[in-house]
Protein backbone atom coordinates (compact mmCIF):
# COMPACT_ATOMS: atom_id res chain seq x y z
CA UNK A 1 0.00 0.00 0.00
CA UNK A 2 1.17 3.34 -0.99
CA UNK A 3 -0.41 6.52 1.16
CA UNK A 4 1.08 10.09 1.37
CA UNK A 5 -0.72 13.92 2.05
CA UNK A 6 -0.24 16.38 0.32
CA UNK A 7 -0.37 19.84 1.74
CA UNK A 8 -2.63 23.00 0.01
CA UNK A 9 -5.81 22.86 -1.62
CA UNK A 10 -6.39 20.48 -4.15
CA UNK A 11 -6.40 20.87 -7.84
CA UNK A 12 -8.80 19.26 -10.29
CA UNK A 13 -7.98 18.77 -13.87
CA UNK A 14 -8.84 20.93 -16.40
CA UNK A 15 -8.91 21.42 -19.84
CA UNK A 16 -6.04 22.00 -21.73
CA UNK A 17 -5.54 26.01 -22.45
CA UNK A 18 -4.82 27.51 -25.99
CA UNK A 19 -2.93 30.56 -27.38
CA UNK A 20 -4.01 30.46 -30.91
CA UNK A 21 -3.07 26.82 -32.52
CA UNK A 22 -0.83 26.31 -29.53
CA UNK A 23 -2.34 24.02 -26.95
CA UNK A 24 -1.17 24.15 -22.95
CA UNK A 25 -1.61 22.59 -19.15
CA UNK A 26 -2.43 25.26 -16.73
CA UNK A 27 0.42 25.95 -14.75
CA UNK A 28 -1.85 25.36 -11.78
CA UNK A 29 -2.43 22.11 -12.48
CA UNK A 30 0.68 21.43 -13.79
CA UNK A 31 2.63 22.36 -10.72
CA UNK A 32 -0.04 20.71 -8.47
CA UNK A 33 1.08 17.03 -10.55
CA UNK A 34 4.67 17.75 -9.93
CA UNK A 35 3.86 17.90 -5.99
CA UNK A 36 1.45 15.03 -6.09
CA UNK A 37 4.70 13.04 -8.04
CA UNK A 38 7.49 13.99 -5.52
CA UNK A 39 5.37 13.40 -2.69
CA UNK A 40 4.47 9.62 -4.13
CA UNK A 41 8.37 9.01 -5.15
CA UNK A 42 8.84 10.07 -1.23
CA UNK A 43 6.09 7.79 -0.29
CA UNK A 44 7.38 4.75 -2.34
CA UNK A 45 10.72 4.62 -1.29
CA UNK A 46 12.15 3.75 -4.01
CA UNK A 47 10.04 0.79 -5.09
CA UNK A 48 8.73 -0.69 -8.33
CA UNK A 49 5.42 0.67 -10.08
CA UNK A 50 2.75 -1.63 -8.42
CA UNK A 51 1.22 -4.04 -10.97
CA UNK A 52 -2.21 -5.58 -11.72
CA UNK A 53 -5.60 -3.52 -10.67
CA UNK A 54 -5.15 -1.06 -7.92
CA UNK A 55 -7.44 0.95 -5.63
CA UNK A 56 -7.05 4.84 -5.73
CA UNK A 57 -8.84 6.19 -2.34
CA UNK A 58 -8.64 10.62 -2.63
CA UNK A 59 -9.42 12.91 0.32
CA UNK A 60 -9.88 15.81 -0.71
CA UNK A 61 -10.06 18.30 1.79
CA UNK A 62 -10.56 22.15 1.63
CA UNK A 63 -10.52 24.83 4.32
CA UNK A 64 -14.01 25.67 5.92
CA UNK A 65 -15.42 28.80 4.47
CA UNK A 66 -14.49 31.69 6.75
CA UNK A 67 -17.64 33.06 6.49
CA UNK A 68 -19.84 29.68 8.08
CA UNK A 69 -20.55 30.01 11.83
CA UNK A 70 -19.84 27.14 14.09
CA UNK A 71 -23.44 26.29 14.35
CA UNK A 72 -23.39 25.97 10.47
CA UNK A 73 -20.11 23.51 10.24
CA UNK A 74 -21.91 21.29 12.87
CA UNK A 75 -24.64 20.91 10.90
CA UNK A 76 -25.45 17.42 9.45
CA UNK A 77 -23.96 17.04 6.65
CA UNK A 78 -22.08 20.34 6.56
CA UNK A 79 -18.46 18.58 6.35
CA UNK A 80 -19.33 17.52 2.89
CA UNK A 81 -17.79 19.97 0.42
CA UNK A 82 -20.91 19.96 -2.79
CA UNK A 83 -19.59 22.55 -4.96
CA UNK A 84 -16.54 22.70 -7.66
CA UNK A 85 -14.53 21.13 -8.70
CA UNK A 86 -15.86 17.86 -9.83
CA UNK A 87 -14.75 14.70 -7.68
CA UNK A 88 -14.02 13.01 -11.14
CA UNK A 89 -12.05 15.73 -12.35
CA UNK A 90 -10.10 15.67 -9.03
CA UNK A 91 -9.47 11.93 -9.41
CA UNK A 92 -8.39 12.27 -13.05
CA UNK A 93 -5.91 14.17 -12.25
CA UNK A 94 -4.30 11.95 -9.79
CA UNK A 95 -4.41 9.70 -11.42
CA UNK A 96 -2.76 10.57 -14.16
CA UNK A 97 0.11 12.02 -11.91
CA UNK A 98 0.16 8.59 -11.08
CA UNK A 99 0.82 7.21 -14.31
CA UNK A 100 4.26 5.33 -15.08
CA UNK A 101 5.32 6.45 -11.26
CA UNK A 102 3.13 4.65 -8.29
CA UNK A 103 1.83 2.38 -11.45
CA UNK A 104 2.79 1.46 -15.07
CA UNK A 105 -0.58 2.58 -16.69
CA UNK A 106 -3.33 4.62 -14.88
CA UNK A 107 -5.62 2.21 -16.40
CA UNK A 108 -4.66 -0.10 -13.63
CA UNK A 109 -7.07 1.61 -11.81
CA UNK A 110 -9.93 -0.65 -11.34
CA UNK A 111 -11.79 1.26 -8.61
CA UNK A 112 -11.57 4.71 -7.19
CA UNK A 113 -13.31 6.71 -4.26
CA UNK A 114 -12.77 10.31 -4.23
CA UNK A 115 -14.12 12.33 -1.54
CA UNK A 116 -14.53 16.34 -1.15
CA UNK A 117 -14.55 17.28 2.57
CA UNK A 118 -13.88 20.64 4.42
CA UNK A 119 -11.53 20.45 7.14
CA UNK A 120 -9.06 22.81 9.58
CA UNK A 121 -6.34 22.40 6.78
CA UNK A 122 -6.51 22.19 3.41
CA UNK A 123 -4.89 19.24 1.87
CA UNK A 124 -5.07 16.17 -0.63
CA UNK A 125 -4.97 12.72 0.91
CA UNK A 126 -4.13 9.25 -1.43
CA UNK A 127 -3.87 6.11 -0.99
CA UNK A 128 -3.42 3.26 -3.62
CA UNK A 129 -3.56 -0.30 -2.68
CA UNK A 130 -3.51 -3.76 -4.85
CA UNK A 131 -6.49 -5.31 -5.09
CA UNK A 132 -4.97 -8.93 -6.36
Amino acid sequence: MIEFVVPGEPIAWARAGSKGARRFTPSKQKNFMAVLAMYARLAMRGKQPLDGPVELVVVAVYEWPKTWSQKKRLAPGAAWKTSKPDADNIGKLISDSLNCLAYRDDAQVARMEIQKIYGERAETRVMLKPLA
